[in-house]
């Protein structure tokens, strides 16, 4: 199965606290295997209520929050811009979801720092009109 954006969040996310998948599931009181079928992507549909739960367990910032409760309805985000944004704070929520929502011609896909970028220009020079 391939990684989901979501599970890549989880993962990230839980690994940050460092936590075992077991030691999560326990304090989100969910089974473990669940949790692994979340982070590998063989389960892509999550109540966001258990989402939350898990934030709250990975002491989740709220903007690291707001990044996976958006993944919950938004499984084919690509992973790699998942794992960009969580690295990079200075990403903003809206920033991430409009790179999220770009859709590529052909097999030429942007890395996530190019597309992040780009992104983050048109939303400056849309501000900048704005004045």
């Amino acid at each position: 199965m391939a990684q989901t954006g979501l599970g890549v969040a989880i993962k990230t996310l839980r690994e940050r606290r460092t936590l075992s998948l077991r030691e999560a599931a326990q304090l989100a009181s969910v089974d473990h295997a669940y949790v692994y079928r979340l982070e590998t992507g063989e389960k892509t549909k999550p109540s966001l209520e258990l989402v939350e739960k898990l934030m709250k367990v990975f002491n989740a910032s709220e903007r690291d929050t707001s990044l996976a409760t958006w993944l919950v309805n938004h499984a084919d985000t690509d992973p790699s811009l998942v794992e960009f944004a969580l690295q990079d704070p200075s990403v903003s929520i809206d920033v991430f979801t409009a790179a999220a929502g770009v859709r590529h011609r052909g097999n030429a896909r942007p890395d996530p720092a190019t597309l992040i970028a780009r992104i983050q220009k048109a939303f400056e020079d849309d501000d900048d009109e704005d004045d």
